[in-house]
């Protein structure tokens, strides 16, 4: 038995507190760092963040809007609330992704977008969450183009 399979890992020069895994690669653990807050070269850059947010929204925005054949700069778009609702949900995700893209090791990402149509009217929006001022961020863009607006926000949130 156990006996046996000791004397053959010694044998076979593992080290006497070697386990056997079945083949399998062991489970690694990590151990905290303690590091609760960003170094300098980890902090969120937000003019990046905020060239992010409005590429894509405007990238999104392009890919349904037509051109306006009589009229230079305008664009025609018949608001339709579940193709809205799809535009936001594929803008959500390209924003989150580009972000992690940027290399934000540490940093949560929590990726809101809100699309309509724009008649002139104004729009407020209000969050709010626990926060830690000195690592945490938010970055807001919006993109206006014809009739319809876009506004995104990514809220980075530091994570130990």
């Amino acid at each position: 038995g156990e006996r046996e399979n000791r004397a053959r890992r010694v044998r076979q020069g593992q080290p006497r507190g070697a386990m056997d895994y079945g083949g399998q690669d062991p489970i690694k653990v990590y151990e905290n760092t303690y590091q609760m807050a960003p170094r300098e070269d980890q902090k969120v850059s937000i003019p990046r963040v905020e060239e992010v947010i409005k590429r894509v929204l405007e990238e999104q925005l392009e890919k349904t809007l037509e051109k306006d054949p009589h009229k230079k700069d305008k664009y025609l778009w018949p608001y339709d609330h579940e193709e809205v609702g799809d535009m936001s949900r594929e803008a959500c995700e390209a924003i989150q992704l580009t972000v992690k893209e940027l290399g934000y090791n540490r940093y949560k990402f929590i990726v809101q977008v809100q699309m309509g149509e724009n008649n002139g009217q104004a729009i407020r929006t209000v969050s709010r969450c626990l926060w830690a001022p000195e690592s945490d961020v938010s970055v807001s863009s919006s993109v206006a183009k014809g009739r319809m607006f876009a506004m995104g926000t990514v809220f980075c949130l530091y994570h130990e």
